[in-house]
């Protein structure tokens, strides 16, 4: 038995694992890990995935390097002006990663470097936020500025914040914004 037999007795159909997603086809439909879509070939549904993981891995590079390319005179000033701390080479490295990542969190350091960082704002006039369950928020300015001065030194709400858009918004809907 070929491996492509043995594919379509398992998986009900021809199959094929790109990028780590699996493809089947079958006489009704296509699926991508075993979701149905609304492709009609498997060449189809490959150069989806192909094409989603060529744009997310374009958007971390640039991302990355944008922040690389903010000196490290300019985020050690930022630093410095804002906390009562030793800024050192670890300290610069992860306040990129900070920044880089789009997580939700209420430092300033990490507020203006993403005001510098031009490639870093989805909608103008907005701060968005990656949060753990892969989904993306949006707030405007003034309820960032809200958040910063309700949350400083809660690290739990802004824990519990950063782990789903239901939780942030289940907060943002108890601290009034």
């Amino acid at each position: 038995m070929f491996f492509s037999q043995f594919s379509k007795s398992v998986y009900g159909g021809e199959s094929k694992l790109v990028y780590g997603h699996r493809i089947t086809v079958s006489e009704d439909a296509v699926y991508i890990d075993g979701n149905k879509t609304d492709f009609t070939s498997l060449e189809e549904a490959r150069q989806h995935i192909i094409d989603n993981n060529t744009a997310k891995h374009l958007e971390e590079v640039i991302t990355q390097e944008s922040y690389e390319d903010i000196s490290d005179n300019t985020i050690a000033t930022l630093i410095k002006e804002t906390h009562n701390i030793k800024v050192t080479d670890t300290i610069i490295d992860t306040y990129k990663d900070l920044a880089s990542s789009n997580s939700f969190t209420i430092d300033p350091v990490v507020q203006e470097l993403r005001k510098i960082n031009k490639l870093d704002r989805l909608v103008e006039g907005k701060i968005h936020y990656i949060l753990e369950d892969n989904s993306t928020v949006a707030i405007d300015k003034r309820t960032q500025k809200n958040l910063n001065n309700l949350l400083e030194g809660h690290d739990e709400v802004i824990s519990y914040m950063k782990q789903s858009k239901d939780n942030f918004l289940h907060a943002l809907t108890l601290l009034g914004n």
